[in-house]
């Protein structure tokens, strides 16, 4: 079965640009998830995806040099870009991973956040690590909207902890609520109770960083009241680690969200042992500046467009 271009050019735009899923995609525009398979080999084959080969050996090291000595960093990470928000998210969930395999201690307690930045994170984990490291993971705040499953923050904890060889806890609530009284009688739940005392023993925290310019998931699949997006826009949030949204200075956001956030705080993330961040690309320049200048990461793992674009308006 052959396409139209344009059809081709949707199906290709809603995989890597969207970031959609091909089962999502497939249910939207009523055909079968193979079809969607087919289309976008056809789209590579017509010159409508152009995909870019990274070369491993590429140097950036003199980048990731000047975001630790700049941002007072523990280590950086910096890996070639590419156009495909997909394509970075799976190359920067890689490097993610191969990092990982590297500084995760037997019986470390993991703490991770969501997004597909983190679920490729996931998916790379089995790959790097060689033997089983008998961790504990534990989600750090609670699930998000409408986001396919495997975006999804307890799907996520599970599949880290499988690829580790290791146990997860379960979130079982959203990560925001409508009222603060909703809030406090989730907290008050013995088995959340269990999770946020874990909290305060995590080694190693993996989050992604939230950007307010598309393509983002926060945005698209996060399930935002328009008027509390416009709150966050008016006060001058650019981005968010675990629904904690801060400034351009990286100065935390006192909005009234707040009180109805399931998750960590900032305070409490910047006391967790080593803090890694997972983002990349042009468009979440301002957020990564903003979660740098926070003093909260200490470990960033990104691309190179991102890392001049950071270093360029921290000047």
């Amino acid at each position: 079965m052959s396409f139209d271009k344009r059809v081709l050019y949707e199906i290709a735009h809603q995989y890597y640009e969207l970031e959609r899923t091909q089962q999502e995609i497939a249910k939207s525009l009523g055909i079968s998830r193979s079809q969607v398979s087919r289309a976008l080999q056809q789209a590579r084959e017509a010159g409508i995806v152009l995909l870019k080969v990274i070369d491993p050996d590429e140097d950036y090291s003199d980048l990731a040099r000047a975001l630790r000595e700049r941002f007072g960093l523990k280590d950086a990470v910096v890996i070639g870009g590419v156009d495909s928000p997909r394509l970075l998210a799976q190359n920067l969930g890689r490097a993610a991973a191969s990092y990982l395999a590297h500084c995760v201690k037997e019986r470390s307690v993991i703490g991770v956040s969501w997004g597909a930045t983190l679920r490729e994170v996931a998916a790379a984990l089995g790959a790097a690590i060689p033997s089983a490291l008998n961790v504990t993971v534990v989600p750090l705040l609670g699930g998000l909207g409408q986001v396919a499953a495997d975006l999804q923050i307890n799907e996520l904890a599970a599949r880290v902890a499988t690829a580790l060889g290791g146990v997860n806890f379960y979130l079982h609530a959203p990560s925001f609520v409508d009222t603060p009284e909703a809030k406090a009688a989730i907290m008050a739940d013995s088995n959340i109770k269990r999770v946020v005392e874990l909290w305060e023993r995590v080694d190693v925290a993996l989050v992604g960083v939230g950007t307010f310019r598309p393509p983002s998931t926060l945005l698209e699949r996060g399930g935002f009241p328009d008027a509390e997006l416009r709150e966050l826009r008016g006060i001058g949030a650019v981005g968010d680690m675990c629904m904690r949204f801060f400034d351009i200075h990286g100065t935390p956001l006192e909005t009234s969200l707040n009180d109805r956030i399931v998750g960590v705080t900032l305070e409490e993330l910047s006391r967790m042992g080593c803090v890694i961040a997972v983002a990349g690309g042009a468009n979440k320049t301002e957020a990564i500046l903003g979660a740098l200048r926070s003093r909260v990461v200490d470990v960033i793992i990104t691309d190179d467009a991102a890392a001049r674009g950071v270093m360029s308006l921290a000047e």
